[in-house]
């Protein structure tokens, strides 16, 4: 086998045992997360491994409904979430 092979052989392997690592692991956490950015509202149930990264999803999540371009959507997300309910799934 040439050494190309070997590497996309070792490469695949270890792709694989993430993949199937993270299929293990699944989601920890569903929150629901509401934002309100220029009198519009929004909200998105979301789920995650760790909780506060589950909150920053779900706050990017819900401002894609009410921020148009990337300018707003940083705006909306550096605002504070008007709800946040976490609750533990696993």
């Amino acid at each position: 086998m040439s050494k190309g092979t070997i590497a996309t052989l070792v490469f695949l392997g270890v792709l694989g045992y993430v993949s199937w690592t993270l299929i293990l692991t699944g989601s920890n956490y569903e929150c629901e997360v509401c934002v309100r950015y220029k009198g519009n509202d929004s909200c998105q149930i979301v789920q995650g491994v760790i909780e506060e990264e589950t909150i920053m999803q779900g706050v990017s999540t819900a401002c894609g409904g009410v921020a148009n371009g990337m300018t707003e959507n940083i705006e909306c997300q550096a605002t504070r979430p008007t709800k946040k309910s976490c609750k533990k799934i696993s």
